[in-house]
């Protein structure tokens, strides 16, 4: 029979506790990146659908109650709010967009626009943010910009793409529901700070 002292040695000699934890630490990583991207994944195709049930609706058509888009497990606290938003464009045909003069998010031109469109204040709000912006608004001013026909779909498609660009600080940075349109979350200013989604930035044609 082994000793219980000697039975212990010879399970520390066998495991290595340290790499066994550095491997359990992964294990739980995955499952912690797989279980947002199926949650991402959820929240975009469930967007989807919203956006072409209001698409589709007739006036006095009652909808289903639900919320405007599944809340996102790792937010904490009150959503985020930025107070400037600057785009222009960059060599080589890309963008960059600058929140508060401090982070910069290399985009596409066409998510620079959509940045633009969705930081505009131009239309009534009712809060200190700026204005929201219906879909059709916002597919007709970057059809404006960029030359090229947006859908709904489309549409949807890019601002689940800028809400991954920005990630970094908050994907709630783009404000979306399907009643209202989108908005990112930018605070009001003066009309002489503003920018104008019709005139489109310094990325514009």
């Amino acid at each position: 029979m082994i000793p219980p002292g000697n039975f212990v040695n010879e399970w520390k000699a066998r495991i290595n506790v340290t790499r066994s934890l550095r491997d359990v630490i992964k294990d739980l990583q995955r499952l912690e990146r797989r279980q947002r991207r199926d949650h991402e994944k959820t929240e975009r195709i469930l967007w989807e659908l919203y956006v072409i049930e209001g698409a589709l609706a007739k006036p006095g058509d009652r909808r289903p109650s639900r919320p405007p888009r599944l809340a996102d497990p790792s937010a904490q606290g009150p959503a985020p709010t930025v107070q400037d938003v600057k785009v222009r464009r960059l060599e080589g045909g890309g963008a960059e967009v600058i929140l508060d003069a401090a982070r910069r998010f290399k985009l596409t031109r066409t998510l620079a626009v959509l940045a633009a469109i969705l930081a505009a204040d131009d239309g009534p709000s009712s809060d200190e943010l700026v204005a929201w912006k219906s879909f059709d608004r916002i597919a007709s001013l970057l059809e404006k910009n960029l030359g090229r026909r947006f859908g709904h779909h489309t549409v949807s498609q890019l601002l689940w793409r800028l809400r991954v660009s920005f990630s970094p600080v908050s994907r709630r940075l783009v404000d979306s529901a399907p009643s209202f349109g989108a908005r990112l979350r930018l605070k009001r200013r003066s009309s002489s700070g503003t920018l104008s989604a019709g005139q489109g930035t310094e990325i514009g044609q």
